[in-house]
């Protein structure tokens, strides 16, 4: 049985058709990633709700027609499928990199991995360099929630096999992006301790302490704290 033929790199602005690689234009990935967010299909009123919120109606209608149209003439018409009036992807004909995430993020502990953790950086850097639409916006907050997840959980097997240079660059990756994360500190600070330099352990507890009254007005946990405690 024959897989998926279009592959949509949404997060990155590509598609993939055999051995090709397609840049997407900003239209035709903002039209292409609400229906990936709606995968049991949205109808036409909502969709240009979503991407001509400006628009007059029937202004925002012919703008959704001709998107649909040149990504029919660039994927075929198998890109989608109708049920009544609402468009979806065809799930048969199309693999989406959001729904590989979507399937994952639950349990990153399951899926942490090096090549999973670069997927989500440059599907999170991409963002950085591109505005992102109001409706968009809690969709890129899990999957940088869920890339946060991933370089912990791979800091901590790190950190567990010895791989002390590995943890340390892992949970200073993790606190790039929260700078309050208490799991990537618990293990920054034990990996400085596992290689017996209490003073960058305490270094680090100090910032942590900082960052955590800066932000949330509160101290650090117990464990860590007791982690120095005992270090003593």
């Amino acid at each position: 049985m024959n897989g998926p033929r279009i592959h949509l790199e949404l997060l990155s602005g590509y598609a993939r058709r055999g051995e090709e690689r397609l840049p997407l234009a900003r239209g035709e990935r903002e039209l292409l990633l609400a229906l990936a967010l709606h995968r049991r299909g949205i109808g036409a009123e909502r969709l240009t709700e979503l991407l001509w919120p400006q628009s007059a109606t029937a202004t925002a209608r012919n703008r959704l027609y001709v998107a649909l149209h040149r990504l029919r003439r660039r994927f075929g018409d198998e890109l989608f499928a109708r049920n009544g009036g609402s468009y979806r992807l065809d799930d048969g004909e199309v693999r989406v990199d959001l729904w590989c995430f979507a399937e994952r993020w639950d349990l990153p502990e399951h899926h942490a991995c090096e090549e999973l953790v670069t997927r989500l950086e440059s599907a999170t850097n991409a963002a950085a360099l591109y505005e992102i639409p109001e409706w968009l916006a809690p969709t890129y907050r899990r999957l940088e929630e869920f890339a946060q997840a991933v370089r912990t959980t791979l800091a901590e097997r790190a950190l567990g096999a010895g791989e002390i240079e590995r943890s340390v660059l892992l949970a200073r990756r993790a606190l790039a992006y929260d700078d309050c994360d208490e799991r990537a500190w618990s293990v920054l600070i034990r990996s400085h301790l596992v290689a017996r330099d209490r003073l960058g352990a305490l270094r680090d507890y100090r910032t942590y302490s900082r960052a955590l009254m800066r932000e949330l007005q509160a101290t650090p946990a117990y464990e860590i704290a007791h982690l120095l405690d005992r270090a003593r």
